[in-house]
């Protein structure tokens, strides 16, 4: 029997060359760490694949993020895309 567990979603991802994002994020969730909110799920592929709908946010390591509750995100959807680094949660806001 599957669990219902409801996430915050990724309502965009601007990185075309990751391997969950055609038409936005597909993959199951994303998590985000390190030092500047880094999608740790980020694949640099040409494959493109993933699952029907939009990812949740798994996991966020980022305690420091206003958004975070013991690790677990608390915005209603998160923005993917360049900043520091290839992909990075757009929607990081320091507390």
């Amino acid at each position: 029997m599957a669990t219902m567990i409801s996430l915050p979603i990724v309502s965009s991802c601007s990185v075309e060359t990751c391997g969950f994002n055609h038409d936005g994020c597909h993959a199951g969730a994303i998590n985000v760490s390190g030092d500047h909110a880094h999608c740790s799920t980020f694949v640099d592929t040409d494959h493109k694949s993933g699952k029907a709908g939009p990812a949740g946010v798994g996991a966020c390591t980022r305690t420091d993020c206003k958004f975070n509750d013991e690790m677990s995100c608390t915005a209603e959807a998160i923005e993917v895309g360049a900043s520091f680094d290839t992909a990075d949660c757009l929607t990081f806001e320091a507390r």
